[in-house]
């Protein structure tokens, strides 16, 4: 990890909020709707793709395979009337507060921005960050770089300064691929790392956020 991290970047689903349980019965609904089920075991085992390659990958698997477009656009619809079921992750959320002000940082999500942002709203989360990187604004998914690149860009930050927090396989790849530091916030020795981690503890000089970036 950067001593000094210029960045911090945060994945979104699973690691800055809790929203597992809503994306699996999002989901669900879709595929249920054209008459098929899916296990939570099987959703479970691919959270960290992205709503297209998750529907992909169920038709892919399915004797009766579903209309993927009808899928993405059913979980979609889904997914909106269900945002209150989202909470944020304690831990991580803290690492946030702890950091805003003193460094720039972005959430950056292989979700659409039409899910993200009323989430990030509904959480009162969406001051505490920068930027927002969304799927629908980059070429490719994770476990491809796009994300991670696309917000140093916006953050005026460096890759390789940058340090992410990520909770899926995708997710790590991405960071690996971009150049950044990455941690798993799955891990309990991760979790004990970010608590300890501060402004102070990375020598961050505070009001670098405002200075470079004209925020309040």
């Amino acid at each position: 990890m950067p001593a000094e991290p210029d960045a911090l970047i945060f994945d979104f689903d699973g690691t800055l909020v809790e929203s597992s349980d809503l994306h699996f019965a999002a989901i669900s609904a879709a595929v249920a709707r054209q008459g098929g089920a899916i296990a939570r075991s099987w959703y479970d085992a691919r959270t960290g793709l992205g709503r297209r390659d998750l529907c992909a990958a169920f038709a892919a698997g399915s004797d009766d395979p579903p209309d993927i477009e009808r899928l993405v656009a059913d979980s979609l619809a889904e997914t909106g009337a269900l945002v209150g079921m989202v909470r944020p992750n304690p831990p991580v959320v803290a690492l946030a507060r702890r950091f805003r002000g003193w460094r720039p940082m972005a959430v950056a999500t292989n979700g659409e921005s039409q899910v993200v942002t009323p989430i990030l709203s509904a959480t009162g989360l969406e001051k505490l960050f920068d930027t927002v990187v969304s799927v629908d604004q980059v070429k490719a998914p994770k476990p491809a770089p796009d994300l991670f690149l696309t917000a140093a860009a916006r953050l005026g930050v460096a890759p390789v300064r940058c340090l992410v927090l990520e909770d899926s396989a995708e997710g790590l790849a991405a960071a690996k691929a971009a150049g950044m530091t990455a941690l798993d916030v799955r891990r309990a020795e991760t979790l004990v790392k970010i608590a300890a981690l501060s402004p102070t503890s990375a020598h961050v000089k505070p009001g670098s956020l405002e200075r470079r970036h004209g925020t309040s």
